[in-house]
């Protein structure tokens, strides 16, 4: 580039810096017209962000680096950014860069995809990326749908860091889907054994197992009979003298079971009436299946 001319002699002075940062300014302008993503290497930490290499010096604001907040900037020493510019000053050629808006707008084009092929009933993967007292968030690729804590697991949980936790990939049923307000809901225990077929060995009239209160009112108990079975023991079937809590133990004998509406009732009272030589006559099956002698004293 010639930068100055001598008037007496017509001596020229030339600059290869000052043509090779003249024609990296052109790109950049050129970049930030046409919205194009630049690659650029972080070469230094300063002030509220880092630096990049584009040919010149380019700034990139700690905001505009990721998604989420930026721990150690020195970690991205040496490091390259896919940028796109965001700020020019046209006097000083100073530029202003932001990886997170090119972050942002893939993960909208990946949300637009997913809007145009989720599906309810689909087994889709995904990850786990927030807990709550009412459940589980996980990202499907670009939306995240919710599994409350009554789809995590058929078992009774009472958060949902008892079935899973943050970085878990998992295979979900999509059981709603609203494409307007882009929001997911998601069962987990969709994709896992069905309890009653795994169980159904137990599930008959008449057996008797040890099961675990759940929920105690004054008109019945709720029981787990096997992991993700419930059974309600109406009034009149325990003894209501008796103080019980949940977690506790008990002997129960299944009276009725309906498999179409999936409701058990059971009696505690039951178990109490049968004579002690019949628990002799009966195996022990697993800790769930009829209560022998062995288990009764245990318990």
């Amino acid at each position: 580039m010639i930068h100055r001319i001598d008037d007496q002699d017509g001596q020229l002075y030339l600059s290869e810096r000052r043509a090779r940062a003249l024609k990296t300014w052109e790109k950049v302008i050129e970049a930030h017209d046409n919205d194009e993503v630049i690659e650029a290497t972080v070469t230094q930490v300063v002030k509220g962000g880092v630096l990049v290499d584009l040919g010149m010096r380019g700034f990139v604001p700690a905001s505009q680096i990721r998604r989420q907040p930026v721990g150690n900037l020195d970690e991205l020493v040496g490091k390259k950014l896919r940028l796109k510019v965001i700020d020019l000053d046209h006097k000083r050629h100073r530029v202003v860069l932001s990886q997170r808006q090119v972050l942002e707008e893939e993960l909208n084009a990946k949300k637009q995809e997913l809007l145009g092929t989720l599906q309810v009933g689909q087994i889709r993967e995904g990850v786990v990326v927030r807990l709550a007292e009412f459940g589980a968030f996980v990202d499907l690729g670009g939306i995240d749908g919710l599994i409350h804590n009554s789809e995590l697991s058929y078992a009774r949980i009472k958060h949902p860091s008892e079935v899973v936790k943050i970085g878990d990939t998992v295979s979900v049923e999509v059981m709603k889907f609203d494409p307007d307000a882009k929001k997911v809901s998601l069962s987990l225990k969709h994709a896992l054994p069905d309890p009653w077929v795994e169980h159904a060995d137990k599930l008959w009239e008449g057996n008797k197992l040890v099961a675990q209160v759940v929920k105690v009112t004054p008109n019945y108990l709720l029981v787990e009979i096997v992991p993700g079975v419930l059974a309600m023991v109406p009034k009149g079937e325990f003894d209501a003298s008796v103080q019980y809590s949940p977690g506790q133990e008990v002997e129960v004998t299944l009276l009725t079971i309906n498999h179409g509406t999936r409701r058990i009732t059971g009696s505690i009272q039951h178990v109490a009436d049968v004579a002690p030589e019949e628990f002799e006559q009966i195996p022990l099956e697993d800790g769930f299946g009829p209560i022998g002698t062995e288990l009764q004293q245990t318990v």
